[in-house]
C-alpha cells in the first residue's frame, strides 16, 4: 500500500522586531495641563499664557496641535502655541481673505 506524503509548509512572513521610527512627542506630554488653560487676564495668567507658548514652540507637533483646536472648535487654553485671542484673529483673517 503507497501512501503518499502529505508535506505541510508554513510560509511565515518576516517580520521585523526592530524599532521604526520614533513617532513624534508633544513637548507638553510631561507637563502639568493646567499650565495650558490660564485663568483671567492678570499678570501671572499672561505668565503662564507665554510659558505655555513657549513650550509649544519647541514641539513638533505643534503644527497639527493647532489644526486641532479648529477642527474641534477649541475656544479656551493655549494649543498649538496660540491662546484663544490668536485664534479668533486668526478665524477673523481666514474670513476677511475668503470674502
Amino acid at each position: 500500500m503507497n501512501r503518499g506524503s502529505i508535506v505541510r509548509t508554513a510560509n511565515y512572513n518576516s517580520v521585523s522586531t526592530a524599532a521604526g521610527p520614533a513617532k513624534p512627542r508633544p513637548a507638553c506630554e510631561d507637563q502639568d495641563p493646567d499650565l495650558f488653560f490660564p485663568v483671567g487676564d492678570g499678570a501671572r495668567a499672561l505668565f503662564q499664557a507665554a510659558t505655555a507658548k513657549a513650550i509649544c514652540r519647541g514641539c513638533p507637533l505643534q503644527i497639527s496641535c493647532l489644526e486641532g483646536a479648529f477642527e474641534r472648535g477649541e475656544e479656551f487654553g493655549v494649543w498649538g502655541g496660540t491662546d484663544e485671542r490668536d485664534r479668533r484673529a486668526m478665524r477673523r483673517l481666514v474670513v476677511r481673505s475668503a470674502a
